[in-house]
């Protein structure tokens, strides 16, 4: 009867989600985030690479991986922002004042945004191809677009861990803002992992982005599952692993919110 529940629970968080998004935000204002946000980000760094003419860093290395980090916007910023929004409408401890499975109600509101990065991630490789000249005529397409499911889930784990924090800071904004741009810098969306300093380098592996950007750039190139399969595996691990520290943070900073009272500081 539990399991039943907290899959009752995660369903309707997922669809209660999914309206409130539309019943603040216009279908034509999402529309415009969908199709600009990552256009506008690759455009910035493909000239940037084309002007400095890094042989390491092609026009096609950097358009890719911008398509890739893209679903960071989605997957990291909006699912680490779920606890600070409950915050802004006064509705956090309204919800934490229910028997509903915390972790199946914070996953729910998170699914969303899986089909969101998707979209945001297939949009922008478009426009990697026809406004970039990325070549995908040798493209695995059934081995990217597995790429792209697995980063968009491992990615709303990493975001979820860090929504962890909105139940005690005021806000998780700022917190959301420093991985997403801590991305840019070590994921290996821009420049190879290698560039980097060597005692940088790890903290690189960290963050799923660092695994599906390689993933990707492989299955443009015509590789396999099989030969991607190291690299979706790692981004598995690491959305589990991220999944269950963050569900520890939750209960803990639940606690210490609720013991400091700062559950309702916004």
């Amino acid at each position: 009867m539990n399991v039943l529940q907290s899959v009752r629970v995660f369903w309707s968080s997922a669809v209660i989600a999914k309206k409130a998004l539309f019943d603040w935000l216009s279908p034509g204002l999402w529309l415009m985030q969908l199709f600009t946000m990552s256009l506008f980000q690759m455009a910035f760094f493909v000239y940037i690479s084309a002007y400095v003419g890094n042989p390491q860093a092609t026009v096609a290395y950097v358009a890719v991986g911008n398509a890739i980090q893209s679903i960071a916007y989605v997957a990291i910023f909006a699912v680490t922002n779920v606890t600070t929004e409950e915050k802004e409408a006064g509705t956090l401890p309204g919800i934490l004042v229910t028997p509903a499975n915390r972790f199946a109600l914070f996953i729910g509101r998170a699914m969303f945004q899986v089909l969101n990065s998707i979209a945001t991630v297939v949009i922008a490789l478009f426009y990697a191809a026809v406004l970039f000249g990325v070549d995908f005529s040798s493209a695995n397409l059934v081995t990217l677009a597995v790429v792209i499911v697995v980063t968009a889930f491992a990615t709303v784990g990493f975001g979820l861990m860090l929504s962890s924090l909105g139940f005690y800071l005021r806000t998780s904004m700022v917190v959301a803002n420093v991985f997403l741009f801590m991305g840019l810098l070590f994921c290996g969306v821009n420049f190879p992992v290698t560039m980097l300093p060597e005692f940088l380098q790890p903290i690189a592996y960290i963050f799923p982005i660092t695994y599906a950007t390689d993933a990707a750039r492989l299955a443009v190139g015509g590789a396999g599952l099989g030969e991607v399969w190291s690299y979706l595996s790692a981004e598995l691990v690491v959305m589990v692993v991220a999944i269950l520290i963050g569900y520890a943070m939750m209960m803990a900073f639940e606690h210490l919110a609720r013991r400091k009272g700062t559950l309702e500081m916004f």
